[in-house]
């Protein structure tokens, strides 16, 4: 996740200097762009299901998985109008915020999954099995 955020950061940063660049040079950004952006998210959609699932406890993989289903639908249905402001309304500086946003949140993935995978150790009953919900 963390190459993902980075990746996709450096996608946004070349997006963000089409519009000062001549034609040509544009339209090779434009492209080099879009590769950089499809590896990213390539990444993250495999970064993003291992984590729903891998940081899923046993008994609640179930409730993991609606709440991802659910924050994909918000993101599906937030984001087109949110990113459309942001890089429209907000230019370079815009799509420099949202390299910035992608990169730190990449590179908060990594602290946070070892917290997350830290916590469920620490609720985990000695002999290693996960909690069921029946004890």
């Amino acid at each position: 996740m963390r190459r993902a955020g980075l990746v996709l950061a450096a996608g946004m940063l070349l997006w963000a200097v089409t519009g000062a660049a001549p034609t040509a040079l544009a339209t090779i950004l434009l492209l080099g762009a879009t590769v950089i952006y499809t590896v990213g998210d390539l990444w993250h959609g495999t970064a993003g299901a291992a984590l729903a699932y891998d940081l899923a406890a046993p008994d609640a993989l179930g409730a993991y998985q609606g709440v991802d289903a659910l924050l994909t639908g918000l993101a599906r249905a937030a984001g087109p109008a949110l990113l459309t402001w942001l890089v429209l309304d907000g230019g370079p500086i815009g799509w420099l915020a949202l390299a910035g946003l992608l990169a730190g949140t990449g590179l908060a993935v990594p602290a946070l999954t070892r917290r997350a995978l830290a916590n469920r150790a620490e609720r985990s009953p000695a002999s290693g099995q996960p909690i069921s919900s029946s004890t």
